[in-house]
């Protein structure tokens, strides 16, 4: 694959705060179930527009709609303005407010590479997306000793007669998927509408972080799980993202149609008749999805070295649901922070390197989607010591994203988003997995591999469709 250099020109740097009075100095509580993304990197999610004008045109014409829209957006999700801030134990984290704190907003202009080749599907290097990503700020270490971390950063980048980039960082403790989907909505849908404080469309979030009840008392035990964790307190030297760009790996999206992916239900299902089921197998969209996938990735680990030897090797796959709506208190949708369950279903190479793979995984998968609706958390107290394992583990793959999130409604006045990334699957064992951007019931797979095992698996998920959608 050609090298071609993709660079970004800094041209201007702005802090973005709620309108001045809008929001007093808040101290919000960390839920148990916040405590475990304490753990996780911050998360970074691109957007990719079409956008055929100049930078001065931007400048001077669209980023004011921009600009105020993100101020007003963040008087209702003033928590992204703050600060995580972590106390020497046995003292809680919490997220902290001051009228003093602000987002960084980075706006750069594109000066090399080439903005179709961003939003393909194809195989891409995937350095090429981290000039375009923010910085978070390094932490800062306070007079009492607490550590405050910056929430939240923004990066926009102009490519000069073709498109735009909005890229959001984000701490995962702070909010999940769902949240942060409604700030961006609601940013866009602001910005969208005239850019003033009456346009701002659908509910208000919920920060009453209060009505998560732990009733099995997992707080203290998660707290002092915390304590142990090295990389809280000895934080790793601070590193600029783009000294982060892995050198040798590949991004690629696959896209499953509605009609394929029925044809997989279909075949799955008969599949799993032959086998004499007694009970349905579980079948959804989300679950063919990640059974195919997940097959497909644990095949393309083989080699033609590869003896039996290794066919005994456990295989973790994690994956999360959010549960608003099936605690016994129900949150409202509104609610922003962290309301997910995680699910881990583990099974032998042996049994994913079969030509059924997809049915295997999809009855495991399938069965743990059945206990996040009956009993929600009830693995929840083994979170630290799983995830534990499953670093370990030589196959270990989680799921980033989710088809429910919309992602490709984004639209801040100037269409749809041509195409939206999950920066981390590159620099992970994640898979993303998110709604298509041209079809109703489609869904995108993102992938980062390094090259060889990109073709490996590229062949086998072409072989697999070809077989399984004849």
């Amino acid at each position: 694959m050609a090298d071609v250099d993709y660079t970004a020109k800094l041209l201007n740097l702005y802090r973005i705060s709620p309108p001045a009075g809008s929001v007093p100095t808040t101290l919000l509580p960390l839920s148990f179930l916040d405590f475990i993304w304490m753990i996780c990197r911050p998360m970074r999610r691109l957007f990719f527009f079409q956008f055929p004008h100049s930078t001065n045109h931007f400048m001077d014409s669209v980023f004011p709609t921009l600009k105020r829209p993100l101020s007003l957006s963040l008087q209702h999700f003033f928590p992204l303005a703050g600060n995580l801030i972590l106390p020497p134990p046995p003292h809680k984290p919490h997220i902290l407010y001051t009228p003093h704190d602000s987002v960084p907003l980075t706006v750069t202009e594109s000066t090399g590479g080439d903005f179709n080749t961003l939003i393909a599907d194809y195989p891409r290097d995937a350095k090429h997306f981290y000039p375009f990503v923010p910085d978070m700020p390094e932490s800062r270490l306070l007079p009492d000793g607490s550590r405050a971390i910056q929430n939240f950063a923004i990066q926009i980048t102009i490519f000069p007669n073709q498109g735009l980039c909005i890229c959001i960082a984000f701490q995962h403790v702070v909010a999940d998927g769902i949240a942060i989907h409604h700030f961006i909505k609601s940013w866009a849908s602001i910005s969208r509408n005239g850019g003033t404080s009456d346009s701002f469309e659908g509910p208000l979030p919920c920060h009453n972080r209060a009505a998560i009840k732990d009733v099995k008392g997992l707080e203290s035990i998660f707290l002092q799980e915390l304590s142990s964790w090295d990389s809280l307190w000895n934080p790793v030297p601070y590193k600029p993202i783009i000294d982060q760009a892995p050198v040798d790996k590949v991004r690629t999206t696959l896209v499953l149609t509605r009609p394929i992916i029925e044809k997989l239900k279909t075949w799955v299902s008969a599949e799993s008749n032959n086998d004499k089921e007694l009970k349905p197998l579980r079948l959804s969209s989300f679950i063919i999805t990640c059974s195919l996938v997940w097959g497909c990735l644990i095949k393309s680990t083989q080699s033609e070295a590869s003896g039996c030897e290794d066919e005994d090797e456990l295989c973790y796959f994690w994956f999360l649901a959010d549960c608003r709506n099936r605690v016994k208190d129900p949150l409202p949708p509104t609610y922003f922070g962290n309301c997910l369950d995680a699910g881990l279903v583990v099974l032998k190479k042996s049994e994913l390197v079969k030509r059924n793979s997809t049915v295997v995984a999809a009855k495991a998968i399938g069965k743990r989607v059945e206990e996040f609706e009956s009993e929600p958390f009830k693995m929840a107290e083994e979170w630290f010591s799983l995830w534990r394992a499953c670093e370990k583990a030589k196959h270990f793959h989680t799921i980033a994203g989710s088809p429910k999130l919309r992602a490709y409604d984004t639209d801040f006045g100037w269409g749809r988003a041509m195409k939206s990334e999950v920066l981390h699957v590159d620099s992970s064992e994640s898979i993303s997995v998110q709604d298509s951007r041209d079809e109703q019931g489609g869904i995108e797979i993102g992938l980062g591999l390094h090259n060889t095992q990109m073709d490996r698996f590229m062949a086998i998920w072409k072989q697999n469709l070809k077989e399984l959608c004849p």
